[in-house]
């Protein structure tokens, strides 16, 4: 157990433990073992005495200790592929010693039971496997090249399953930019690592001047890969897979790490993280540390400037910034130059050469290494470019963020708080004069507070996140940096209370478990990173914060939220819920709005209107919705909504203000307009404009012209999104159908209150145009925009969340486009019916049509009694739709269930998910109007 009294001393011991196997030629390891590496291990054999033997019997004894009662090899699972690779290579050491026991003598009826169970939990994995998760070093290669070798092992292990098509797609892709010959150059690449997946593909014997201390690449598989198939033998490998199986994780069990040795790796990061945590170089000091200092300085320089996880190995931006980091921080500065040189790429900074995919975590590091230079400005170009990276990264995740060298959302999440806090420190200081836009800055800021506020949100009763060690350390860290940002001033008490409460989970456990939580070949954990990331959270949590950064981001009233927080706050939906949540998620919408006031005027000018009272809880609906159920959609997703929501809004207004206005009295001229800018298909000439030409009649009236010039921008925003235009034609032509049947709504809907007198009486007035069930279903449920931003999203979701890259329909069947057509309707109706419990009083004063001004509600003759029948036809619509909704889930569900494709069934969860989040949030303006009328007041 840690001592929170004796931090110093335990991170004095852990120092020293690190190097406690470390070895002058090796180097050192604490990987945890693999089944994967260790079947390979398994299946080197050589001659002893004239007699072919197995070299390591010790490697197969582990693997029949550790399989599973299903068949697989579940240790350390911690995603689908980690099974995958963990049941494949020790199946085919299976096969490979029941068809050639050598010296080994096994009940040959158990390794035929063994290899059944094998095969079955290998064909149910495979099945179940979504690969567009997938992003484990090398995958794309690995999977098909171990399928291969199965089936030339044995014709019946042959494996189809739905998302084979798929992953050879990726492994084809990857394929077409890399040839085997290419490792037998000079330079050493990634895929040095894997040469397993190169067995039958290269010349073994034409790799060898890559080795390393024996290792291939430091990775005991590629070895054994290379020992298996060379055609001379190689006593230095030997030699090297020997001290694996003694020195490493597995310590003489036969147990084989994915990775070793990880010198720079573990050292670097144990050090960094203790040194920024506030361990200083004298709480630390022993003969160790002075090893960890000598060994990293002398391979910075050695290497050139950049290094890998081990010495000689191809270098990557993760070890090389790390390393840069941890040399500044123990008072041994060096230059970032050639890692600037090596790793600086078009839009981000690579991981290493050939990269797939861009690591969200590298970037990270590499901006703080950046930013700890003695004059940051010279890299100023650098630090804005993995800024914009961070940030669109960020915004573009939709749920929890991923990263592919570690599995838990928390430690991307932990390294952009690090690295953004720290760029806005420096930002604040004037290391970084005129380097950043306002826009830029606003995205930070907004990236930042969600990153911090949402691991406060996910933290558990007992005080720890996923019931993990390593996983709540991360989780105190980022709480840790939050204290230091001024967003979350007024939340110095919850925030307090969980770091409490995640100090009292830690101390609680003894032992240490392993957390299999980062990524190789296969998930792995690392015991001298569990704890050094403990032992940084304990002392963050129990220091004082350092000084306040985002003050120059952070202006507004606490008076001003607290109010709109006491309004949702009576909501039904946010009645129970703690009220620092809600003004957390007020304080993320405040930073949305430097962004949405750069757009406010774009479509609409606001002439002679009330001040826009909405404004300012426009991103709170969303921010809020989305926080309560922990949907986390893409912050672009919310942005997008929020900017809809804004032009919704002031589409009212415009309507209300200047288009009914200037059509008074020719209500036809107006629709004829609004059916020109969207006829019933999408014309190929003068039809959707650019704004500014009409090309037809009414181009001489001014009114006309302005009405049609600031409807053509709304359009155009709307249709001509880049997202939109990527969606599926149905989905297309359901947005612009609804655009039509909105605007006309609003048509309708002027011309209905014109005939209304100038001041009510307590006699009902008939609309003169229909009963109130066919209008409050029609053109009033129209009128609220929620059709048309229903339509809208299913755009966005259709293009972004639909397998295969999307592009195709939301709702793919005739059923799912049904009841999405009935939720639909149903939750407008029902808003609608809010709406206008809460606007009776505006709508009366500016002459607008409400639902109790129809002679259904004649019978009552107080305003109170019509509200309340009214509320009652809201509650049945709301029934109708909770009944519809729940019908549309289950049928979207069972519809890519059938599909047997991972992927599929995971978009139409989350679909589902962000569909929830959406009709909460209509149904929260719906309650909010109850309590009071947002909307501006238009004069008459």
């Amino acid at each position: 157990m840690l001592r929170s009294n004796r931090l110093g001393d335990d991170a004095r011991s852990l120092i020293q433990r690190s190097l406690q196997n470390y070895d002058d030629r090796y180097g050192f390891g604490t990987m945890s073992c693999a089944a994967y590496d260790t079947a390979w291990v398994s299946m080197v054999s050589k001659p002893v005495d004239g007699q072919k033997q197995w070299l390591f019997p010790e490697c197969f004894e582990n693997l029949l200790t550790t399989q599973s009662n299903e068949g697989g090899w579940s240790i350390g699972m911690r995603a689908q592929i980690d099974g995958i690779l963990n049941t494949a290579a020790p199946l085919l050491a299976l096969k490979r010693h029941a068809a050639e026991p050598l010296q080994l003598s096994h009940d040959t009826n158990d390794l035929a039971s063994r290899i059944e169970k094998a095969t079955a939990s290998l064909r149910s994995q495979l099945a179940a496997w979504d690969v567009s998760t997938t992003d484990h070093v090398g995958f794309e290669i690995i999977v098909p090249a171990m399928l291969d070798l199965l089936e030339q092992e044995d014709p019946s292990l042959v494996f189809d399953f739905e998302a084979k098509t798929l992953l050879m797609e990726i492994h084809n892709a990857k394929m077409a930019r890399f040839r085997p010959e290419y490792l037998y150059g000079p330079h050493r690449l990634t895929a040095l690592h894997s040469l397993e997946s190169f067995i039958g593909k290269i010349d073994f014997d034409k790799v060898r001047h890559h080795k390393v201390q024996g290792s291939m690449l430091g990775s005991p598989s590629s070895t054994a890969a290379y020992l298996m198939y060379s055609s001379q033998w190689d006593g230095e490998s030997e030699d090297y897979l020997r001290h694996v199986v003694k020195y490493a994780a597995g310590a003489g069990t036969g147990g084989i790490p994915s990775a070793f040795p990880s010198t720079h790796f573990e050292a670097s990061w144990v050090l960094s993280t203790l040194l920024r945590a506030g361990f200083s170089p004298a709480d630390l000091e022993s003969a160790e540390l002075s090893k960890m200092k000598e060994f990293l300085k002398r391979a910075f320089e050695n290497e050139n400037g950049t290094l890998r996880f081990a010495p000689y190995f191809s270098p990557d931006v993760d070890d090389t910034a790390k390393t840069i980091t941890s040399l500044n921080l123990l008072g041994e500065p060096v230059t970032p130059q050639k890692m600037v040189e090596m790793f600086d790429h078009e839009g981000h900074f690579l991981t290493y050469p050939g990269e797939r995919d861009p690591s969200l975590t590298a970037n990270c590091n590499a901006m703080m290494a950046l930013l700890r230079q003695p004059d940051v400005s010279v890299y100023a170009r650098q630090v804005v470019k993995i800024a914009k990276f961070v940030c669109d990264y960020w915004w573009k995740a939709d749920g929890r963020i991923k990263d592919k060298w570690n599995t838990c959302y928390l430690y991307p999440s932990l390294l952009v708080v690090e690295a953004l806090t720290d760029l806005l420190e420096s930002i604040e200081n004037g290391q970084l004069p005129d380097t950043f836009d306002q826009d830029t800055q606003s995205r930070i800021a907004v990236t930042l507070f969600q990153a911090c506020f949402r691991a406060l949100l996910d933290q558990q009763d007992d005080g720890s996140w996923n019931q993990s060690l390593e996983e709540t350390a991360y989780g105190l860290l980022i709480l840790t940096e939050a204290r230091r940002l001024r967003f979350f001033d007024d939340l110095e008490a919850p925030l307090s209370d969980a770091i409490q409460r995640g100090v009292v989970f830690v101390s609680s456990i003894g032992d240490i478990p392993a957390s299999y939580i980062w990524t190789e070949k296969v998930s792995y954990a690392s015991t001298l990173l569990t704890e050094s990331y403990l032992l940084a959270a304990l002392k963050t949590a129990m220091s004082q914060p350092g000084s306040a950064v985002g003050s120059s981001l952070w202006n507004t009233p606490t008076a001003r939220m607290k109010k709109h927080v006491e309004l949702f706050h009576q909501a039904p939906l946010f009645k129970s819920l703690p009220k620092w949540e809600l003004h957390g998620s007020m304080v993320e919408a405040a930073l949305f709005h430097p962004l949405l006031r750069a757009r406010k005027e774009q479509a609409f000018p606001r002439n002679d209107i009330e001040e826009d009272k909405y404004f300012d809880v426009i991103p709170l609906f969303w921010t809020s919705a989305n926080n309560r159920v922990r949907t986390y959609a893409s912050t672009w997703f919310l942005y997008e909504m929020t900017v809809i929501a804004l032009l919704n809004f002031q589409v009212d207004e415009f309507m209300e203000s200047a288009a009914g206005p200037a059509f008074q009295g020719r209500m036809q001229d107006l629709r004829q307009l609004i059916v020109k800018l969207l006829p019933d298909e999408e014309p190929r000439q003068n039809g959707h404009t650019n704004g500014t030409t009409t090309n037809g009649a009414g181009a001489e009236d001014p009114s006309y012209e302005m009405v049609y010039t600031q409807l053509s921008r709304f359009l155009k925003h709307v249709l001509h999104h880049p997202t939109v235009q990527s969606s599926s034609l149905w989905d297309q032509k359901i947005l612009r159908r609804e655009l039509r049947t909105y605007l006309l709504a609003h048509a309708t809907q002027a011309e209905d209150s014109a005939r209304l007198p100038q001041q009510q009486t307590s006699r009902s007035k008939s609309s003169e145009t229909s009963t109130f069930f066919k209008w409050v279903r029609t053109i009033s449920a129209d009128h609220i925009s929620c059709p048309y931003s229903f339509a809208f999203i299913s755009c966005l979701l259709g293009t972004t969340s639909t397998p295969r890259g999307g592009g195709t329909d939301c709702f793919p069947t005739a059923q799912e486009k049904y009841l999405s057509a009935a939720v639909c309707r149903h939750l407008s109706t029902m808003c609608r019916m809010y709406n206008d419990l809460g606007s009776a009083e505006r709508d009366r004063d500016e002459g607008n049509l409400n639902s109790i001004d129809f002679p259904e509600f004649g019978s009552h003759e107080s305003i109170d009694g019509k509200k309340r029948e009214l509320f009652e036809l809201a509650e049945y619509e709301r029934s109708c739709y909770e009944d519809a909704f729940k019908r549309l889930g289950n049928l979207t569900r069972a519809v890519a269930a059938k599909t047997r494709d991972g992927e599929a069934v995971r978009l139409a969860e989350r679909r589902m998910a962000v569909w929830t989040m959406f009709c909460e949030q209509v149904d929260l303006y719906g309650q909010v109007y109850v309590i009071k009328d947002i909307s501006s007041r238009i004069p008459n």
